[in-house]
């Protein structure tokens, strides 16, 4: 039977439903409660307002009644027209009690005064099982009650009316919040007896098919009773198929209810119960004192092994996994698959952290061990986060969000370890949230802008390039580092969009003229080398602004090529073909084979500055980059040497035959406005215009 949904406006109709229905009880505890407040203030001042209050409010609510009562009666309901009225008139009683009570602050009497307000409070709690079923009635009679009587309380000259008004704020709290769970109960059991009845007709009209099918058997049984023994065993079948279809259905429910609460894949249960567990472990470790650990585990280089393997092997990985998790566990604790290769571990009854770090440990040294999968040795690791509770989170959603960060940090490290969450962690992680917020606009709001660093050959002064590096000047933030935003570029894809901005920028800035016979260097990310469209778009951008390609020399890292060779170097060679420049940025800082070197159209080799620091006082590293010159002149390659800040430092690469230097001792990067005065003068190193750091 296929399961029916209750809309909207179905639940609407049954909501008012019953809320009409026990108008007219909700509307005689009004009535009683005014006539009683006229017999307590008969003799006072007061008794004129309460006699204005007793008929407003008796004749509200004959009115409501008679609206609610025409409404039951109604055959074709206008349901909007009559809630609205119905809304109006409880919200005219709720403000003809606030202006009641306001009238109360002068009161006399204070235990006359006092039994209004208990009536107005009985009300305002009396009114939660009639009125919550539909909210915006219980609020209307509630809130100009509550602002009244706020109001009084402020403004009582006893010493104590602040606490009464704070005490008065926590109840009306209370109450709205006992409303909200009152309204949901009341959906929830209107929406159960829907399916309830509709389950009911489901079952009726199956009962009667039935009843349908064994009546013309038994028919065509008396009118060929010759065939009875035929019909007799037609009947046994039919039997039969249908206890197999209701016990398929059976099995079908049990699976889907096994689905609904376990991972497909691994049989281990899935967010859904392990939020549920972990819910039932707080409360058990709250009550007996303890500790509770929540270990969120990822897989190291799972992505590399499924993108290289294929999915089939990524999931038979997953199920062995779990093998292992399983077996380093005690009965009682919880694992959970998350997805993909997300793992999570309920350590229960824990007496201090110890625990948590001596089970972490067991799962990383386990998982380090070699996998053998369809002949294929697999080595992987783990990445472990840790939140305690109840120090890290009284929640089962705010302990898994923490551990989650935690593991964030742990893989940031460098994987295959263990981290215990810190709040600063949550600090950075809304830090980060923040930035990539703010970068989502930030080429629309015209924040980013460029920065050149010349690149000058020292034994003419004369600049023959610059590196165009990126900037960005936020309103909120101020000024973010490269650091910080460039690899948030590269996880949210932003870097596509802002990698054309910068062709763009560069090229027109090229062709305004202002850097004749110079390169500009640009930075490229791996995954702009991994998008062929991306080499269209600069090859169209030359053709645009009309500049000679020569004048553009593009950037990797020596991690590019060991990431994806293949498609680096399809994509090296058509940026080559157009004519513009390859740099290999950082050299010797990675692992470099000379293999690569050799394959691909790289033009220059720039030495990484962590071997220019020091280089006057280390023979180290002055052998290091004598022999990298050596490589890169073999291969024609030129070389830029990055990093110089010192006189001493300039004066080895010079003795190493090195000619093109780019660092602070000639100039910082500079703003595009300063450029044109640059490329004027002559950079020696002793020259007095020159920019030092």
């Amino acid at each position: 039977m296929k399961r029916k949904i209750l809309e909207v406006n179905e639940l609407l109709k049954k909501q008012v439903d019953i809320l009409f229905n026990s108008a007219l009880s909700g509307g005689l505890s009004n009535v009683f409660s005014v006539w009683l407040i006229f017999t307590l203030v008969y003799d006072t001042k007061h008794h004129v307002n309460s006699l204005i209050l007793s008929i407003v409010v008796t004749i509200l609510m004959l009115v409501r009644t008679y609206v609610t009562g025409s409404y039951l009666k109604s055959s074709n309901r206008n349901i909007n027209k009559y809630l609205s009225g119905y809304l109006l008139l409880t919200l005219s009683i709720g403000m003809a009690w606030g202006w009641f009570l306001l009238t109360q602050s002068s009161h006399s009497d204070d235990s006359v005064k006092n039994m209004i307000f208990l009536i107005s409070f009985g009300l305002i709690a009396g009114g939660i099982p009639i009125l919550s079923v539909w909210l915006p009635a219980y609020y209307v009679f509630v809130i100009p009650q509550a602002i009244a009587i706020f109001i009084v309380f402020i403004s009582l000259d006893d010493a104590q009316h602040y606490y009464l008004a704070l005490t008065f704020f926590i109840f009306i709290s209370v109450m709205i919040s006992t409303s909200i769970n009152v309204n949901r109960s009341r959906k929830k059991e209107i929406e159960l007896t829907f399916y309830n009845e509709q389950l009911i007709v489901d079952l009726n009209n199956e009962i009667l098919i039935r009843e349908e099918v064994q009546f013309q058997l038994e028919n065509n049984k008396r009118k060929l009773e010759i065939k009875v023994e035929e019909r007799t065993k037609d009947l046994i079948d039919i039997n039969s198929n249908l206890e197999k279809v209701i016990s398929k259905k059976e099995e079908a429910e049990e699976s889907l209810q096994h689905l609904a609460y376990h991972d497909e894949l691994t049989g281990l249960p899935n967010r859904n119960l392990l939020i549920n567990r972990i819910d039932h472990s707080i409360e058990a470790a709250h009550r007996n004192k303890q500790q509770l650990g929540v270990l969120f585990l990822d897989l190291d280089r799972f992505k590399t092994i499924n993108d290289s393997l294929g999915h089939i092997i990524g999931d038979k990985l997953i199920k062995q996994v779990s093998i292992r998790l399983l077996k380093t566990l005690r009965k009682e604790d919880t694992i959970s698959r998350n997805g993909g290769d997300e793992f999570v571990v309920v350590i229960q009854r824990m007496i201090n952290s110890d625990e948590a770090i001596g089970i972490a440990q067991k799962l990383i040294e386990n998982l380090t061990s070699i996998f053998d999968i369809d002949s294929h040795k697999i080595h992987i690791g783990a990445s472990v986060g840790i939140s305690i509770f109840p120090n890290d989170g009284c929640s089962a959603l705010e302990l898994l969000r923490n551990a989650d960060t935690a593991m964030y940090n742990a893989k940031k490290a460098g994987g295959n370890r263990l981290q215990f969450y810190d709040e600063s962690m949550s600090n950075k992680l809304r830090e980060r949230l923040e930035i990539e917020n703010e970068l989502h606009t930030a080429i629309a709001n015209d924040e980013f802008y460029m920065a050149f660093q010349p690149q000058v050959n020292c034994l003419t002064g004369k600049t023959v390039g610059f590196e165009a590096l990126l900037r960005w000047n936020n309103k909120e933030l101020g000024a973010v580092s490269p650091v910080q935003f460039i690899p948030l570029l590269e996880e949210t894809g932003l870097i596509y969009d802002v990698g054309k901005w910068v062709i763009t920028y560069v090229t027109q800035f090229i062709a305004s003229g202002h850097l004749s016979n110079v390169t500009v260097a640009i930075n490229l990310s791996a995954l702009q080398c991994g998008d062929m469209k991306f080499v269209s778009f600069i090859e169209k951008e030359i053709k645009n602004t009309g500049i000679d390609p020569s004048q553009l020399e593009f950037e990797i890292t020596e991690s590019l090529l060991i990431d994806d060779f293949e498609k680096t170097e399809i994509f090296l060679n058509k940026l080559h073909r157009i004519g513009c420049s390859i740099a290999l940025d950082d050299f010797g800082t990675g692992y470099t084979s000379m293999s690569y070197l050799t394959r691909l159209p790289i033009d220059c080799i720039k030495v990484d500055q962590t071997f220019i620091r020091d280089i006057d006082t280390k023979s180290t590293l002055v052998n290091i980059v004598k022999s990298i010159v050596t490589m890169s002149t073999g291969l024609g390659m030129k070389n830029v040497f990055e990093g110089i800040e010192t006189q001493a430092e300039l004066d080895v690469v010079k003795n190493l035959n090195g000619e093109i230097v780019q660092g602070y001792l000639y100039s910082k990067p500079l703003d595009i406005d300063d450029i044109e005065q640059w490329l004027t003068k002559s950079h020696e190193v002793n020259a007095p215009y020159l920019i030092k750091q």
